[in-house]
């Protein structure tokens, strides 16, 4: 019978009320759903979007927002972003698509057209879509490839990579890809695996990767915008009327006179990198006198520096970009810095924006000079032939990262499945038969065990984690072994001898008799060496434990009194053992108590992270749960975010697998 009668339903009152409880219903269920959407949001963000907390991510239908997280991901770092678009940018979620007109876009297809026409110098560009070096980047496509090849070529050897670099790495979660300062003087381009690597990907990747070197750019970024922060206090400096930094290039050949020409020397001769930097063929004695001065005109002191054969200085040209070796470019560097020897006007630059100039001259698209790179527009060219597919990257990047962590790291995946396997079935073991015997044969002492069972529950994990840690580090195994014969031993002889002697009596005697002979008479007789044995790093040292819970028990002994006494007296008629009653009829009937057991003893070991850290030192011991716990140590919130929805994930299927078998429990007994 309804609580609720049908007659009453027709009232106005009553069909509020309903309505105001399913409101409140709605009300709730949105207020478990919303955090957990907020989660799963977050997990598909990174710097550029993750304080944005939205159930739903505005870059998975809003173009606009999509774009910076592009820029982000290509170039990593605002600095790196603003030295080849050539515009202050701040932060990333400041920046907006670029407007495009005609006559723009028709540059940035000029431009992607020279792009594709020959292959580039290596110091033209570097490689985009790899990361920024800190994780804030998220780990894009590059980055990941580069790892990737990394940990195949050293077999997964951290000490291997580690040795070569001298760079003491703990783990590859430390081994990022190198971030080349393609532009500054000090980079010679180091003849390095991570390097090597990193140029063979680079001759690999899409063009639309690529991070060109705008020398422009990089001009205004590294010199003209520290001197003079603003282009007005430029403008009043060199007596100029710019309106932008970005109408301020750096020219092929140095300016006539003024300030400009000292800005242009001070940057070229000491900052630039000699790969941009040419000299004229004037110079090339000067370079050979330098040479001769400076090893004491012994040319075979020469050859043993730069590691060469040449027979006279006379046989050294002059290097158009940057030479082989480490000696020979500094040789090469303090020579363009001797203003003496190598005069300003012999010297010019060659970058990608005069390659592109003569791609226009040679095609006839003038005019060619000064062509300013379009890079702002050819990355928007570029980002909008493939946003479907960008959106789907930035979807699954961090559970990539995620799931690239727990593949390269140890064996915790496979402990994991061991440990929770082993855990399910020794609580569906142990549990079962004492609350069996319990519930069975009813000792007088029933009660008391259950209450000694219930006032372990008292103590938090925390408490036992230390005396825990120093019991299994001396492991009396053969003390438990021997204490437990002597135990039963003792109590079947005195209820043999002494029937009469009260059963609490008989066990605490016997009790007495076995702890005393495993664990003060046996060490003494075999040595604590023999008696004592360590089970950290073992699996043992996580089950142990928690084999035995008193909650189980006490669940477990109360169904089974629930349970039909004539069946029990039927399988005895039709002669069936203590085994068969315990197995058929028992464990059969309770399956929906023990698949909550189950389903407790999953979650317990699955979720362990600090008794598992504590007594399992190995690395190569460690569960899923500690190695998330170190991964969430080293990387940003929205990746912490996707680690957490990845775990969920088998509780979540466990979860599922067990409900049918608990409802059953629950609806079955209601309909009969």
């Amino acid at each position: 019978m309804p609580i609720i009668s049908h007659v009453g339903r027709r009232s106005i009152r009553v069909r509020l009320f309903i309505a105001a409880m399913y409101l409140l219903l709605i009300l709730g269920a949105i207020s478990m759903v919303y955090p957990l959407l907020l989660m799963l949001a977050v997990s598909v963000t990174s710097s550029t979007d993750s304080h944005k907390l939205t159930p739903l991510p505005r870059y998975l239908y809003d173009d606009d927002a999509l774009w910076p997280k592009y820029l982000e991901s290509k170039y990593g770092s605002v600095t790196q972003a603003e030295k080849t678009l050539f515009r202050s940018i701040g932060n990333w979620p400041r920046i907006e698509p670029p407007v495009i007109d005609q006559a723009l876009r028709e540059r940035a297809e000029q431009f992607i057209a020279f792009r594709a026409s020959a292959p580039w110098p290596r110091e033209w560009y570097g490689l985009g879509q790899t990361g920024d070096g800190n994780d804030t980047a998220g780990h894009p496509p590059n980055g990941r490839a580069w790892k990737a090849t990394i940990y195949d070529r050293y077999d997964g050897d951290t000490g291997a990579y580690s040795q070569e670099l001298g760079i003491p790495f703990k783990s590859w979660t430390q081994v990022k890809p190198p971030l080349p300062p393609l532009e500054a003087r000090r980079f010679n381009f180091p003849d390095e695996i991570r390097y090597q690597v990193l140029d063979e990907l680079k001759k690999e990747a899409a063009p639309a990767d690529r991070m060109v070197v705008n020398l422009d750019a990089v001009y205004w970024h590294g010199y003209l915008r520290r001197k003079w922060a603003r282009v007005e206090a430029y403008n009043e400096a060199h007596g100029t009327t710019h309106e932008r930094y970005d109408e301020v290039l750096l020219s092929r050949r140095p300016p006539a006179a003024g300030t400009a020409r000292d800005d242009w020397e001070d940057f070229v001769r000491f900052e630039l990198n000699l790969a941009y930097i040419r000299l004229d063929a004037s110079v090339e004695q000067a370079y050979r006198d330098l040479l001769a001065e400076r090893y004491g005109n012994r040319i075979e002191q020469l050859n043993e520096k730069w590691g060469t054969a040449h027979a006279d200085f006379a046989d050294i040209r002059l290097p158009q970009g940057i030479p082989g070796g480490a000696q020979s470019h500094l040789d090469y560097a303090a020579f363009v810095k001797d203003r003496s020897r190598c005069p300003l006007d012999a010297m010019s630059i060659y970058g990608p924006r005069q390659g592109f100039e003569g791609f226009l001259a040679e095609r006839g698209d003038g005019p060619v000079t000064p062509a300013l790179l379009p890079l702002e527009t050819v990355d928007f060219i570029d980002f909008a032939e493939r946003k479907s597919a960008w959106r789907w990257e930035f979807m699954t990047r961090n559970y990539k990262v995620v799931l690239n962590f727990i593949m390269l790291h140890g064996n915790g995946v496979r402990n994991t499945v061991i440990y929770c396997t082993l855990m399910i079935l020794v609580t569906l073991t142990i549990n079962p038969l004492a609350a069996y015997a319990l519930s069975r044969y009813k000792p007088p002492s029933t009660y008391k065990i259950l209450l000694f069972c219930m006032c372990t529950m008292a103590f938090p994990p925390e408490v036992t984690m230390i005396p825990s840690f120093l019991l299994l580090k001396r492991f009396p195994a053969l003390g438990f072994a021997v204490a437990l014969v002597v135990g039963i031993g003792v109590a079947w002889a005195l209820a043999r001898l002494l029937p009469k002697v009260p059963e609490v009596v008989r066990g605490i005697g016997a009790g007495v008799v076995a702890l005393g002979v495993g664990f003060y008479l046996l060490p003494r007789l075999v040595g604590s060496q023999t008696a004592y044995v360590s089970l950290l790093n073992t699996f043992w040292a996580l089950i142990l434990p928690a084999a035995a819970n008193g909650f189980g028990i006490f669940l477990l002994k109360g169904f089974f009194d629930s349970l039909p006494r004539e069946l029990y007296e039927a399988a005895e008629v039709d002669g069936g053992g203590e085994w068969t009653k315990f197995w058929t009829i028992t464990m059969s009937l309770s399956k929906p108590i023990l698949a909550v057991l189950a389903l407790q003893a999953f979650t317990a070991a699955y979720s362990e992270f600090m008794m598992a850290l504590v007594i399992i030192p190995d690395e190569r011991m460690w569960t899923l749960m500690v190695w998330l716990f170190q991964l969430q140590n080293q990387v940003p919130p929205y990746v912490i975010n996707a680690s957490l929805v990845i775990a969920a994930i088998p509780t979540f299927l466990i979860f599922l697998f067990c409900q049918n078998v608990i409802m059953r429990g629950i609806i079955v007994p209601v309909e009969k």
